[in-house]
């Protein structure tokens, strides 16, 4: 089995000898473009040579070209560096999918090179985007307020800041200006007034959509205007025993179908207490409160009835619910042993790590725990414990990138606590980032069952 193991470790060596010397990862920040935009990737490129070296990087393509700034860039020797490089088209490019073709090619040595293939979506202004307009199937109402809504789709991941939207028709006109972000769909609602005596009829209404004075939709719709219904509201409050009732009713007198809109402006405090039936189709908070609004059809004779019910009995209850929840989290959520764990280090003159003082604070917040078993572990890049300053481990063993130390503590009372320090010291100075791994305990709690409890891992840097 050794035999083996030494076998497998000299196969993987010789894998090692003949790896590349150079490997590129690409990340597309902004693939998907508009005409006259550029596109950014970074580039993460690894030196695997056993010296540094100038890289370039060349574009082989008749259709792209790079922006000049980033192109040579030296790296060490096993290291990793991330370039942002912009591209842009070369002249008037047609909407489509492009490959560009990437060369990084070492200056010293132009036998070591690696070519990637950016992948760029050129997408056309008239094509970026969706829009349509709605409202009532029915039609627009000439006797009330109508919501109409316009529906915005970006069909791409492409960021849009300010595009204006215009609506027109003979009858009403709408201009507003919003953000779309990247594959988002988003709707903007505005309420429509008009004269009563409009006649019923398909309009042709406009809708015009540009981004930077260019144009993304530019096409006409129809509107329609029904004939109105005859709707009656009617809205009544009840007040029982710590209980409101409020009743919103609604009757179509008219002859065709209505989209209704009913709303309910509710305080903070009410909010928490209140029952709907049915449920509101939408809830806003607004400047006096929470605006509830229900929207429905209502057919020619038909009645809606909504009941709202504010209920002031329930916060009795509710507090009771809430001293139960506490008790019960307190009960049986609270850890019985807490151990946190902190990391005092002494740097070299280099501004290494010279060596580092473990303190493990250990206490017991409830009933009496036994056979208490407390493993922690020294990274690789340390040494052994040299010196402990309390409590002595009861065993100790090397692995082959750590060292595990263990206590065993027979029994920790109710509130009493332990100090656990250690010294090591740095094997070859380590400076940047090592990490101090989470120490252990495993233990029996008050009911003779095994639980587990864990430390902070801690993080120093040099």
């Amino acid at each position: 089995m050794k035999k083996l193991l030494i076998l497998l470790l000299f196969l993987v060596s010789i894998n090692l000898v003949f790896a590349a010397d150079i490997n590129v990862k690409e990340i597309s920040v902004q693939s998907v473009v508009l005409p006259g935009q550029n596109a950014f990737f970074d580039l993460e490129i690894s030196n695997m040579q056993g010296n540094m070296d100038e890289f370039k990087v060349v574009v082989n393509d008749a259709n792209w070209r790079l922006k000049t700034g980033g192109e040579f860039f030296d790296i060490g020797a096993g290291r990793t560096s991330t370039k942002s490089l912009s591209f842009f088209p070369v002249g008037q490019l047609p909407p489509g999918v492009y490959a560009v073709n990437v060369k990084v090619i070492s200056t010293s040595n132009p036998s070591i090179f690696l070519d990637k293939q950016l992948i760029v979506t050129l997408v056309g202004y008239d094509n970026a985007i969706t829009a349509k307009i709605e409202t009532n199937p029915e039609g627009i109402d000439p006797r009330k307020d109508n919501l109409v809504k316009i529906d915005l789709n970006s069909k791409y991941d492409i960021d849009f800041k300010n595009i204006n939207v215009h609506v027109e028709n003979e009858l009403f006109t709408k201009d507003f200006v919003l953000d779309l972000n990247g594959l988002e769909s988003k709707s903007e609602e505005f309420i429509v007034s008009l004269d009563p005596n409009t006649a019923e009829d398909d309009y042709d209404t406009k809708i015009l959509v540009t981004y930077n004075d260019k144009t993304l939709i530019d096409r006409i719709d129809k509107v329609k205007v029904s004939s109105y219904s005859n709707v009656k509201e009617t809205k009544t409050e009840e007040f029982n025993f710590l209980v409101k009732t409020t009743t919103i009713t609604k009757l179509n007198d008219g002859n065709s179908l209505s989209r209704e809109v009913s709303s309910l402006t509710l305080s903070s405090f009410e909010k928490l207490f209140v029952k709907f039936n049915p449920e509101p189709s939408n809830t806003e908070k607004t400047s006096e409160g929470y605006q509830y609004s229900w929207r429905y059809n209502l057919q020619p004779g038909q009645e809606n009835k909504i009941i709202v019910k504010v209920n002031y009995r329930s916060p009795l209850f509710l507090l009771i619910l809430i001293i139960l929840i506490i008790y019960f989290a307190y009960k049986f959520l609270v850890t019985d042993l807490n151990m946190h764990k902190k990391v005092l280090t002494l740097k070299s003159k280099e501004g290494g790590i010279a060596g580092v003082k473990v303190l493990l604070y250990v206490k017991n917040n409830g009933a009496t725990l036994k056979n208490l078993h407390i493993v922690d572990e020294v990274p690789g890049e340390l040494e052994v414990p040299h010196e402990y300053m309390t409590l002595k481990p009861s065993s100790f063993r090397k692995e082959l990138h750590k060292s595990v130390i263990v206590w065993e503590i027979p029994e920790l009372s109710k509130g009493e606590e332990r100090l656990i320090s250690y010294r090591l010291k740095s094997k070859t100075g380590h400076q940047g980032k090592l990490t101090i791994p989470r120490a252990t305990c495993r233990y029996k709690n008050k009911m003779d069952k095994l639980s587990l409890s864990k430390s902070n891992e801690v993080t120093i840097y040099t």
